[in-house]
């Protein structure tokens, strides 16, 4: 879980129910001493800094490196099992950059472990999680206990791209190289990824944002959410009626299914409002 709350914008859908715990163990050892050596499921595993996991699934695809792209469904609780976040409640997977993105230590250290397809129950005792800070839903000096399961491990993405090619020079040259891309539509793309591309270039260049949500949209061009950053920016900087196509635009494409799409229906509809 990211040390910000998460606010993925993804609709990859809610994963199947899992299997396979019949027959787990309860025993406890010490975390392997390398990645490959895998756990048994309910085997619990507790590491040197006091981080307990156990897998409830073990999956068979690629372990992430530094730098790929997660695409994760998550389920946070208290020690008494309090619900304070879910991203299966709306099918919203989160996104995480492996070693790049700021995340609590818990999670940044139990995602070192895990596997595409894996699904994972991590403990988190409260100087690995939020400490003596208070969170929404979480009080100070927490033990954290969340359910991850790792949907995809994505080494080639947009986020990447675009985030080593802003640091490594211009917004218009990192627009550029990723519009000179070969196959560039079979690199994994999502809304909140461009967003945060986006994002990442007005933190370089003030004003850039509006140009990598333009070329997101020739990637995702559906994508309800990017039209409706983008008429918000519009807006902001006074162009009516950009704004309004927009923002129009986006009350269209959105299907209004979850929670997060209605309130974001209702968020557009009266900023069109009072544009008109």
């Amino acid at each position: 879980m990211a040390d910000a709350s998460p606010a993925p914008h993804l609709a990859l859908g809610i994963a199947a129910p899992l299997d396979g715990a019949r027959g787990a163990t309860s025993e406890s050892r010490m975390a392997p001493a390398l990645a490959q050596d895998r756990p048994r499921i309910g085997e619990t595993i507790t590491t040197e800094s006091g981080l307990v996991y156990r897998f409830t699934q073990l999956g068979n695809g690629q372990q992430p490196q530094t730098g790929d792209l997660m695409v994760i469904h998550g389920i946070g609780t208290l020690a008494d099992g309090k619900e304070f976040w879910n991203t299966r409640t709306d099918g919203s997977p989160y996104e995480y950059t492996l070693g790049v993105d700021s995340v609590i230590r818990g999670f940044s250290e139990g995602m070192r472990h895990v596997r595409e397809g894996d699904r994972i129950i991590i403990t988190m005792k409260p100087e690995l999680g939020y400490g003596a800070r208070e969170r929404s839903g979480i009080p100070a000096n927490s033990t954290l206990v969340f359910d991850y399961e790792i949907l995809a491990v994505k080494p080639l993405s947009f986020a990447k791209l675009m985030r080593e090619a802003i640091a490594a020079g211009t917004v218009d040259e990192a627009i550029a190289k990723a519009k000179a891309t070969p196959n560039l539509k079979n690199y994994y793309v999502s809304a909140s990824s461009i967003q945060a591309a986006a994002n990442a270039a007005n933190r370089k260049e003030a004003g850039t944002n509006e140009q990598v949500l333009a070329l997101g949209l020739t990637l995702l061009p559906d994508a309800y959410q990017l039209h409706q950053t983008l008429g918000r920016l519009q807006a902001t900087r006074g162009d009516k009626s950009a704004a309004i196509k927009s923002y129009e635009t986006a009350l269209k494409l959105n299907p209004k299914k979850t929670a997060t799409e209605i309130r974001d229906h209702e968020t557009t509809t009266a900023a069109l409002v009072a544009l008109r």
